[in-house]
């Protein structure tokens, strides 16, 4: 026998993380910008990924409305955590091959940063 509970996640107060993640990865970017173009397009695209990534966690994780069971939940987890990492590998693949004169320590210190 399984028992479905209906669970109130917080909607609104997730919203504001992609946009935190965008004003830090923003703010860096333009400091950066005092030491050429390739630091400030480095710290830019590694918070961009990872503001990417967590844009896709939060939809698939919330993407069925405010109240579901249990399982639905843990599986919306589960698929959000998985696309999230695979697009985050893809993304820094994907830039790591386009950008050629890319400062690949500051592409890494964006995204650190944009996580915390």
């Amino acid at each position: 026998m399984t028992v479905k509970r209906k669970t109130k996640l917080p909607l609104k107060s997730i919203y504001w993380i992609p946009l935190l993640q965008l004003g830090i990865s923003l703010l860096l970017s333009v400091v950066c910008l005092m030491f050429g173009i390739q630091y400030a397009v480095s710290v830019l695209l590694g918070g961009l990924i990872c503001l990417v990534g967590n844009a896709v966690f939060i939809w698939r994780f919330f993407r069925r409305g405010n109240t579901q069971s249990a399982r639905d939940l843990l599986s919306d987890a589960y698929q959000g955590a998985f696309s999230k990492m695979l697009l985050t590998t893809l993304l820094f693949v994907m830039v790591l091959v386009t950008f050629e004169e890319l400062k690949i320590l500051l592409l890494f210190v964006g995204f650190i940063a944009a996580q915390a």
